[in-house]
């Protein structure tokens, strides 16, 4: 009995952190001021304020732009997720591995403040 019950535990756990978080993860980018141009490894994303849904694991760099400021770009962080740990009972992880879902973007909601352009700055 106990083996039944240890072998439908396995499979109801397989790829936990797919089954559980997902392989996506929705991402906030907020910025002073608002309305900056967002744009993701190379791909533009929309306006800020903005939640957008990426695909664990597969991006890296949020870029912000707007017209008359700099534009500023940050890592996006990935962090690993302790629900693909329950995996390694049934496949090492690796389905959580290959489908990005064992890691998250961490934080999930980022903040950036852009600074005025040099040339913006000499019109006042």
């Amino acid at each position: 009995m106990k083996r039944i019950v240890l072998v439908v535990s396995c499979l109801f756990l397989s790829s936990c952190a797919s089954i559980i978080q997902g392989t996506e993860q929705t991402v906030t980018i907020t910025s002073t001021p608002e309305g900056a141009n967002v744009i993701i490894d190379g791909t533009e994303r929309g306006l800020t304020p903005l939640s957008v849904k990426l695909k664990k694991n597969k991006y890296d760099t949020i870029m912000i732009k707007k017209k008359g400021y700099r534009a500023k770009s940050m890592p996006l962080e990935k962090s690993y997720d302790g629900i693909a740990l329950l995996n390694v009972f049934w496949d090492s992880s690796t389905t959580d591995m290959i489908t990005g879902a064992a890691y998250q973007y961490e934080p999930s909601t980022y903040h950036i403040t852009l600074s005025k352009s040099e040339s913006e700055e000499e019109e006042k």
